[in-house]
């Protein structure tokens, strides 16, 4: 999939997220007061410290690098999320 640095509309961030999903990407979030969506395959951890989100271990087998891109039309997807959204329940709702 090509890199897609920011997105505009929120029917592209949908195709986009479904697109990610296909490929092995399952959680979708936002660090704390960012721009950027970030897609993980594995559950991400909250690190409250850094105020962002990442891998417990990136080492794990089959962990794909996080997938980030520029969207400001996703607001339900925001730092005050107890945990990392699963892409399907978020498409699931649209």
């Amino acid at each position: 999939m090509k890199c897609i640095t920011e997105i505009h509309d929120r029917s592209e961030t949908i195709s986009v997220l479904e697109n990610l999903s296909k490929t092995g990407y399952r959680y979708v979030v936002r660090d704390k007061e960012s721009e950027w969506l970030s897609c993980y395959s594995l559950k991400p951890k909250k690190y409250q410290d850094t105020e962002s989100w990442g891998y417990v271990n990136p080492d794990v087998e089959g962990v794909k690098m996080a997938y980030p891109f520029k969207n400001h039309d996703v607001t339900e997807i925001n730092w005050s999320n107890r945990s990392a959204k699963l892409i399907t329940d978020f498409l699931d709702k649209q």
